[in-house]
């Protein structure tokens, strides 16, 4: 009789339909994570418990155990301080100019163009650096810094042009343009601006649009699948229930998915 009711039992889980049996990507990618302060990130973002293949090659989120998310474009470090996956947007500030006006090194803010776009309504600031003038005059948003290594020299800041060289004299070794939001930019182009302004202004950070397979994702996620990446191949992955998609969960292939 025992070997009767084991019998049965095997018999009834091989009947058991595929769709019920969950593949293992699906149930790895079903949960969103939680990087630093964070929380409930998902596709097209990995990292910390998060493997790779849920997410996006170039969306890897770094010091989740610190106090707030590392993402890297472009070999430049971005502190993290919003996602938003609603509008498919993510707020950054530049590491390197965190609470900073004299960056050891000079980076311009230059992105990884099939990954992010600048959002608008972020006008530039220009930060200039190593300066001189026949007479130095006395500019808005004027400091020193010793950067690269060099003496201390002439830096300052605007929301415009560098100005007119024949009308100044004003030369500049360096220069690195960073997004503001629209209120940090008004402030920065009043004559009373100064450093702490500027220091507001670049730890408030801006936005950055991302390009992820984005339509494909959200067929994917619509025929209830999870987005994610082929662990064997950069192409676009949609995670099912039952097995991993090329596309969507109602499609007939598999694992082989080379979104748009």
């Amino acid at each position: 009789m025992n070997n009767l009711k084991y019998s049965l039992l095997v018999i009834s889980f091989l009947l058991i339909p595929g769709s019920l049996c969950q593949n293992d990507e699906y149930a790895t990618c079903s949960a969103s994570f939680q990087c630093a302060g964070i929380r409930n990130i998902t596709y097209p973002f990995w990292g910390g418990s998060r493997p790779g293949f849920c997410g996006y090659p170039g969306f890897q989120l770094n010091n989740c155990q610190g106090d707030v998310p590392i993402l890297t474009i472009s070999s430049v470090q971005y502190r993290v301080l919003e996602i938003d996956n609603t509008t498919q947007t993510i707020r950054v500030a530049r590491g390197d100019l965190w609470n900073l006006t004299c960056p050891r090194f000079l980076y311009n803010t230059i992105l990884e163009p099939n990954l992010f776009t600048f959002s608008p309504n972020y006008p530039n600031i220009t930060l200039y650096y190593g300066c001189n003038s026949p007479s130095i005059p006395q500019l808005p948003g004027m400091f020193y810094c010793n950067v690269n290594q060099t003496t201390d020299s002439l830096s300052f800041f605007t929301i415009q042009a560098l100005p007119s060289v024949p009308g100044t004299g004003i030369s500049c070794d360096n220069t690195i343009s960073v997004p503001v939001n629209q209120t940090a930019a008004g402030y920065l182009a009043l004559p009373t601006a100064s450093t702490t302004h500027l220091q507001e202004a670049l730890a408030s950070g801006f936005s950055l649009q991302w390009s992820a397979n984005n339509r494909v994702c959200e067929n994917c996620i619509q025929s209830g699948g999870l987005c994610g990446t082929n662990r064997n191949s950069p192409s676009f992955a949609c995670y099912c229930a039952d097995r991993t998609h090329a596309l969507t969960c109602n499609d007939t292939s598999s694992q082989t998915g080379t979104g748009t």
